[in-house]
């Protein structure tokens, strides 16, 4: 069963926090659900893109994840953070296409952002675009077992404590993981830098 992914429009802000959207859910209330699809289908496309690089696989795990949620619902514990276990359900979604694929597929320049200092010189401009498409290409050449927590962090913000949870490992590991794809992403681009700056 697809769901339909929620547009943005004016309207009034839900206040319930997520854990009680999801009780709601459990009750019965599918409006609860669309605000559920309205609060996480950005972050979580966002984190599928990066992984998988393909905007088909992105759109069809996003609609899988959402579908799981609402399929396995009564298992959420409302006590956990809703953000952890839904960011889990696509990891997990993700790791499953990845072992189904012989390598990592690059992801287009398009889903990288970076912000600009404010500096708009036609220097500035070429270097930013060089810039970007080394660290594209940097982030690309991770093992995924280092980018998907470098994402988790550096893209959506989590905690070291959600991203253990998420992945399933400890915290030090997602440290020391963390730490070495950084390590690996300023060697790799230490050289564009030093021409860009």
């Amino acid at each position: 069963m697809a769901y339909q992914l929620v547009k943005s429009g004016k309207r009034q802000k839900d206040t319930r926090s997520d854990s009680q959207l999801m009780v709601d859910l459990c009750g019965g209330d599918e409006d609860a659900f669309s605000e559920v699809i309205r609060r996480f289908q950005g972050p979580i496309y966002g984190l599928l893109i990066r992984m998988l690089g393909n905007e088909d696989e992105a759109e069809e795990l996003l609609q899988e994840t959402f579908c799981r949620l609402h399929r396995y619902r009564e298992n959420y514990d409302p006590e956990r953070p809703l953000v952890t276990w839904i960011f889990t359900i696509a990891s997990n979604l993700a790791k499953k296409r990845w072992r189904r694929r012989s390598r990592w597929i690059t992801v287009p320049l398009d889903y990288v952002n970076l912000t600009s200092p404010g500096k708009t010189a036609p220097h500035y401009e070429s270097g930013r675009v060089e810039l970007r498409a080394s660290l594209e290409e940097a982030i690309g050449a991770l093992p995924p077992h280092y980018r998907e927590p470098f994402l988790l962090r550096e893209k959506q913000g989590m905690t070291y404590e959600q991203i253990a949870e998420v992945m399933d490992i400890r915290i030090g590991t997602v440290k020391s993981r963390i730490n070495r794809a950084r390590t690996r992403l300023r060697r790799l681009l230490k050289d564009t830098w030093e021409n860009w700056k």
